[in-house]
């Protein structure tokens, strides 16, 4: 590489001199393969407690685990995650970066598409796995092949543009949610909505069609190849093992996996579960004034009960709220006050469900899921969830839905912590080229560590969901920014491929329990206090840093 081509103190002003159209076209092929790789995880994140709900139905004690399966369904993806970036990593050095990135294209987006068809929670899981070996793969080949392809001085943009765009794949997913709810119940006929989302899905494949046309193996990687196969280079491409057996390599692989385990957990096994943070702290929701939809058919079935079930809540009423409903002459916002009083009193007392009572209604059957959890695993939480969904059920449309707002405040939620990842990204890159790797690297753990402990204890309510998850997604992804700089900066281009793909993808063997961990320990103290406890694995990073190389404007090594 030529002096001219690394940062240096011009290359604000430079950055962009001498980039063609084609390596525009790199960059933003090699970023959509990456972005829309994030939009399936993300659909993955949003869908997975729904789809698990009802994969395990018939299982009581199952469902009460559900935390459990959530988190083993995650630990699945990231082994698979670890697997596909290894050896694609090492495929990418020895088929090419392009040829790569159509393979794990077609591995991901295929498998997305046949979670939605999966009948019980081990064929959901393998899906899972296999979803995971194309994602792992995507990234090395993506990053590799635009850190050879762009001119030195554009490096730091292009591949913090790559990673940074990665939130808008995620953005898309959580839009999605939005118009299509995972827990939905006969979204498009017999498809619940989860499925649908998984399917949409395999729409990303139609990427192929640009890679295939268009781009064009980096010279870098095509030089490297020629000469391993004439014989001229003494050192093997994509010879795994060479990262360890130099000192400089093995302390740079060693680096980048303390770097890469720290935001890799962080992410994974705890920012992640946001969705399901919201869960619980929504689950408690009282019923709101504006809740009560249709007042007027909700007195009229209390006053005449058309059905043993609403004849059993007017029974579970006061007499006083009876009596009101009984006189003409009360006013309607005096008889939504009463209404919306005596709700939550039935909420947060015993159990509404009766089932004689309750013969007469068809219940949803998340809602009889539930009722087969709370006999084998009593919850207050979960009891309060299913007061509210019976009383839903015994005047349906009159009263608004909880799960539908959890779906919605969820899908919201993720969006706006995606905006909040698509800031974090660019301020990283934004500090690695000003100032130092190291420098951005430490500035963003230490605020991981803070922000991440501060929101899983503090987040009660929708509207904290709107200003937190933001604040959350710009410290927590902001590091993958960091990766997608700092690990092509550290091989030689003989080991890049192999060495971007061990460092970012062997973390997940290492992370993958960290989301099983959580599920687990959530059901032996409360899922906030193990989400603040395994916050601390951002200590991690900073620590790494210790020994961690400062790469700005320094050339690409080589041997």
């Amino acid at each position: 590489m030529h002096a001219a081509d690394v940062e240096g103190p011009g290359a604000k002003v430079r950055c962009c001199e001498g980039v063609t159209l084609y390596h525009w076209l790199v960059v933003i092929i090699a970023s959509c393969g990456w972005l829309f790789d994030c939009m399936d995880q993300r659909l993955f994140t949003l869908a997975r407690e729904s789809a698990l709900k009802e994969l395990l139905a018939g299982d009581a004690q199952k469902l009460a685990d559900v935390k459990a399966y959530i988190g083993l369904a995650t630990a699945a993806m990231m082994v698979g995650w670890a697997t596909g970036g290894i050896v694609f990593g090492v495929l990418s050095d020895k088929w090419g970066r392009v040829k790569t990135m159509v393979a794990t294209l077609l591995v991901y987006s295929g498998f997305t598409g046949l979670c939605g068809m999966a009948v019980g929670w081990v064929d959901f899981v393998l899906y899972r796995f296999l979803v995971g070996l194309g994602v792992g793969g995507m990234f090395g080949a993506a990053t590799t092949l635009v850190a050879e392809s762009v001119p030195g001085r554009f490096r730091t943009v292009a591949l913090g543009s790559l990673q940074a765009l990665s939130a808008l794949g995620n953005m898309l997913g959580a839009t999605l949610s939005l118009g299509i709810n995972p827990g939905q119940e006969n979204f498009l006929g017999q498809w619940s909505g989860w499925r649908v989302l998984f399917f949409v899905g395999i729409v990303p494949a139609l990427l192929v069609v640009p890679i295939v046309l268009v781009l064009k193996e980096p010279e870098p990687w095509k030089k490297a190849k020629a000469e391993a196969a004439s014989g001229v280079a003494s050192k093997q491409v994509g010879a795994m093992a060479d990262l360890f057996r130099h000192p400089r390599w093995r302390r740079h692989t060693l680096v980048g996996i303390c770097l890469g385990l720290a935001g890799m957990v962080g992410l994974w096994g705890i920012g992640f579960f946001s969705p399901e943070l919201i869960s619980t702290a929504l689950k408690e929701q009282p019923v709101e004034d504006n809740d009560l939809i249709d007042l007027r058919a909700i007195g009229q079935a209390l006053r005449n009960p058309p059905n043993p079930a609403v004849a059993h809540i007017r029974n579970r009423l006061r007499p006083e709220v009876v009596q009101q409903l009984a006189e003409s002459a009360a006013s309607e916002t005096s008889l939504r006050r009463a209404l919306v009083a005596e709700f939550n009193r039935l909420i947060g007392g015993e159990s509404l469900y009766d089932a004689r009572a309750f013969a007469s209604v068809t219940l949803k059957k998340s809602t009889q899921n539930l009722i087969e959890q709370l006999a084998r695993t009593p919850s207050k939480p979960d009891q309060m969830f299913l007061n509210r969904q019976l009383l839903e059920q015994v005047f349906p449309g009159a009263v608004a839905e909880l799960q539908k707002t959890m779906d919605t405040v969820r899908g919201k939620g993720m969006f706006l912590q995606d905006v909040g990842a698509l800031v974090g990204m660019f301020a990283f890159t934004v500090l690695a080229a000003a100032f130092s790797r190291r420098l951005a690297f430490l500035l963003s753990f230490a605020l991981c560590f803070g922000v991440t402990a501060f929101v899983f204890y503090a987040l009660k309510s929708a509207s904290d969901a709107y200003w937190m998850l933001p604040l959350m997604g710009f410290g927590q992804l902001a590091v993958f920014a960091g990766y997608s700089i700092y690990f092509p900066e550290i091989y030689p281009t003989r080991l890049r491929g192999t060495g971007v793909g061990f460092c970012y993808n062997t973390v997940r063997y290492l992370a993958a329990p960290f989301p099983y961990l959580l599920g687990w320990l959530s059901t032996l103290i409360p899922f906030r206090t193990a989400a603040m406890l395994m916050s601390s694995i951002y200590l991690l990073g900073m620590v790494a840093l210790i020994w961690a190389p400062e790469t700005k404007g320094q050339p690409l090594p080589e041997d």
